[in-house]
């Protein structure tokens, strides 16, 4: 058993062929991993689960990744979970706004497995 498989990973997209991918992509490296598809349902679902770490995507309706940051970074209970921002704007502005509103980390669409797994594992050592 690796050290990986006590880790609860948590990805908020609404986009079902991502969600898919990173679920296998964390399957491979033996993490667990939850998903949510729903933007308002997320917060709740993250104070609920306490994951080890979130993949939250920056676009997606009702709710943006901006916003969902904001109010985990806020959130006693969230505050010092690692969020991973997902995205296809690869704006230094973007990239910008993610860091004020609490992101811990970056990736771009398209992104390779193992870029999404470095990024993972640099930003759960930290805790």
């Amino acid at each position: 058993m690796s050290d990986n498989e006590q880790k609860l990973i948590l990805i908020i997209d609404d986009e079902e062929a991502i969600v898919l991918l990173l679920e296998t992509i964390l399957g491979v490296y033996n993490f667990r991993s939850k998903s949510c598809m729903e933007p308002k349902k997320a917060f709740d679902m993250a104070v609920e689960l306490k994951p080890d770490l979130i993949i939250l995507d920056i676009a997606m309706p009702e709710m943006d990744g901006y916003e969902i940051c904001t109010k985990l970074k806020n959130t006693p209970e969230t505050k010092d979970i690692p969020v991973l921002m997902v995205t296809a704007l690869a704006l230094i502005q973007d990239k910008k706004r993610g860091l004020e509103c609490g992101a811990d980390g970056f990736i771009f669409k398209p992104f390779e497995p193992q870029m999404v797994i470095e990024e993972i594992e640099k930003l759960i050592q930290v805790i």
